[in-house]
C-alpha cells in the first residue's frame, strides 16, 4: 500500500468516526481520541527519532549516542512503579496523562535551544530524553486503562484499528518530512537549525495532543472492570461501582490473586534476554550509519522509513497466520527471523542490500511484535495483565539499559571501527539465537486472541518501531 493511500484511508477512517451518531458525546471523544493519535504519532516521526542523530550533530561520540537512544527509557520504567500513587494524588487518570503529554512537550524545548546555540553535555541530553522517556512510558498503564472508559466496548475493535492506522501515517509523514528538512538543512550547513526546527515541530504536536487528551470527557462509560478490558464485558463478581474513583480503579489491577503459570514467566525472562542481545547492537546502528557509513539525514531516514514501512504493511498478513496457526507459532517465526537480522549488517554496505535487508527487518520485527504481545495476553491472567505489563516494561527497559552499556564498553574498550561494529552485529545475532532455547516448550490456553492493535512509540533502525500494546484493542476469537 502507497504512503499515499495509507494516509488517505487514515483520513477516511478519521471522518468515519467524527461522523454525528446517536451517542453524540461518546463520537466527539472517539474524534479527540482520533485527534490525538494524529498529533502524538506526528510527534514521535519528528522528535524522539532523531534525538542520537542530533547527539552527533552537536559533537557528541558514537558511544553517546547509542546511549541516548537507550538509556533514558530506565526512567519510564521506573515511574512506572509510582503511578498508582501519582494519579491517587492527582485524583484522575486523565490527569496524569494530560500532565504527562505536557512534560513530553516542553522536553523539546531545552532540545530546540541547545541546538540553536549548537551545545550541549552528555548529562544534560541524557537527563532531558529521560524527562521524555519518563513522562511518556509512565503513563502508558494508565492511558489504556483510560481508553477502556472512553471507548465504548462494542466499538472498540473498530475504533483501534482505525486510530492506529491513522498515527501510523501520521508516524511516516512526519518521519519523512523531517528528513526532508534536515537533508536540506545539511545541504545549507545550517544542520543544527533544522534540529531545532524538527523539535519545536514535535513539541506543538505534542502540545495539540495533549489538549485533545484535555477535552476528552473522562467519565467511565458502562463502568467496565480493568480485570477484563480485553472482552469488554463486565464480569458480576468484579464489576466495578460507578461510585469509585479513577485513582481506585488504577490501583484495582494491582492486587488480583490469579496465580501466575510457570509458562507466563518463562515468557517475560525470553523476551527481556532477547531485548538485551538486540540493545547490545541496535543504538549503535544510527552512529554506524551516519559516522562509519557517512550517510546523508536523507539515506538515513529512507532506510529506516523502509523497515517502518514493511513493518506496517506486513502486519495484517500477521494477523491472519496468529488466527490460523496461533500466536506461539507466530513468535516462533518472528523470534526466528530476527535472529540474522544484525549479522547481515556485516555481509555487505551496498545501499541496495541494506533497503532490502530493512525490507525483511520490517517483516520480521511485525511477525515478532505481535506474536509476543498476543503471546503476553494470552499465557497472562486477565487481572495480572496490567500489573505485569508495567513490570515487564520496567524489566524490558531495564535490559534494553544493560545490552547498550555492555555494547557501549565494548565500542569504549576496543575502539569505534568497522571491525568493532561487526563484533557487536555478531554478537547481537548469536545472543538472539540463544535466547530461543528459552522461548521452547510454551504451551499456550486454548483459546487465542485474534489481534491487538498497537502505539508506537518510537521508530528505529534495526527493529523498526518501539511499540506498546493497547490493552482494550485485544480481539478474541468468537467476538
Amino acid at each position: 500500500m502507497p504512503a499515499s493511500t495509507m494516509m488517505e484511508r487514515s483520513l477516511s477512517d478519521l471522518e468515519t468516526v467524527s461522523r454525528p451518531a446517536a451517542g453524540g458525546g461518546d463520537d466527539r471523544n472517539l474524534t479527540r481520541s482520533m485527534g490525538d493519535a494524529a498529533c502524538f504519532g506526528a510527534m514521535v516521526g519528528c522528535g524522539e527519532t532523531y534525538f542520537a542523530p542530533f547527539a552527533l550533530a552537536i559533537g557528541l561520540s558514537e558511544t553517546a549516542a547509542g546511549l541516548v537512544a537507550s538509556l533514558p527509557l530506565l526512567a519510564g520504567g521506573l515511574i512506572q512503579l509510582v503511578s498508582p500513587i501519582a494519579i491517587t494524588w492527582l485524583g484522575s487518570l486523565q490527569r496524569w496523562v494530560v500532565a504527562g503529554a505536557f512534560v513530553q512537550a516542553f522536553s523539546f524545548v531545552p532540545l530546540a535551544i541547545a541546538a540553536w546555540y549548537g551545545s550541549l553535555s552528555l548529562p544534560w541530553l541524557l537527563l532531558i530524553a529521560a524527562v521524555y522517556w519518563g513522562a511518556g512510558l509512565a503513563t502508558g498503564p494508565a492511558w489504556n486503562t483510560w481508553m477502556e472508559e472512553v471507548v465504548p466496548a462494542e466499538r472498540r475493535i473498530r475504533f483501534f484499528a482505525r486510530r492506529s492506522r491513522l498515527q501510523q501515517a501520521t508516524t511516516f509523514v512526519a518521519l519523512m518530512a523531517a528528513g526532508v528538512l534536515l537533508q536540506w538543512a545539511e545541504a545549507s550547513q545550517v544542520a543544527l537549525i533544522g534540529f531545532a526546527t524538527t523539535f519545536c515541530i514535535a513539541a506543538g504536536f505534542r502540545i495539540a495532543s495533549a489538549l485533545f487528551l484535555h477535552r476528552t470527557d473522562s467519565t467511565p462509560i458502562g463502568h467496565l472492570p480493568l480485570g477484563d478490558a480485553e472482552s469488554g464485558q463486565p464480569d458480576s463478581e468484579d464489576a466495578i461501582d460507578p461510585t469509585e474513583s479513577h485513582d481506585e480503579l488504577a490501583l484495582a489491577n494491582w492486587s488480583t490473586d490469579d496465580p501466575v503459570g510457570p509458562d507466563a514467566i518463562r515468557l517475560l525472562v525470553y523476551l527481556v534476554l532477547m531485548q538485551a542481545f538486540i540493545q547490545f547492537s541496535a543504538p549503535y546502528f544510527v552512529p554506524y550509519m551516519l559516522q562509519q557509513l557517512e550517510f546523508s539525514y536523507g539515506i538515513y531516514v529512507m532506510l529506516i522509513s523502509i523497515a517502518f514501512l514493511s513493518k506496517v504493511l506486513s502486519m495484517s498478513f500477521w494477523a491472519g497466520i496468529a488466527e490460523t496457526a496461533g500466536a506461539s507459532r507466530l513468535l516462533w517465526i518472528g523470534g526466528i527471523g530476527l535472529v540474522p537480522l544484525a549479522g547481515l549488517w556485516i555481509v555487505s554496505n551496498n545501499l541496495l542490500w541494506l533497503a532490502g535487508m530493512q525490507v525483511l527487518s520490517g517483516i520480521a520485527w511485525a511477525a515478532y511484535e505481535l506474536g509476543f504481545f498476543l503471546m503476553f495476553f494470552e499465557t497472562l491472567p486477565p487481572g495480572h495483565r496490567t500489573r505485569l505489563l508495567t513490570y515487564y516494561n520496567l524489566g524490558n527497559t531495564l535490559s534494553m539499559c544493560a545490552g547498550a552499556l555492555a555494547g557501549a564498553a565494548v565500542l569504549q574498550w576496543l575502539g569505534v571501527s568497522f571491525q568493532t561494529y561487526y563484533l557487536l552485529f555478531a554478537v547481537s545475532s548469536f545472543g538472539r539465537l540463544l535466547c530461543l532455547g528459552v522461548l521452547g516448550g510454551i504451551t499456550l490456553p486454548t483459546h487465542s486472541l485474534k489481534t491487538i492493535r498497537m502505539r508506537i512509540l518510537s521508530v528505529r533502525p534495526g527493529a523498526g518501531s518501539v511499540v506498546t500494546p493497547i490493552v482494550a484493542s485485544a480481539e478474541e476469537d468468537g467476538i
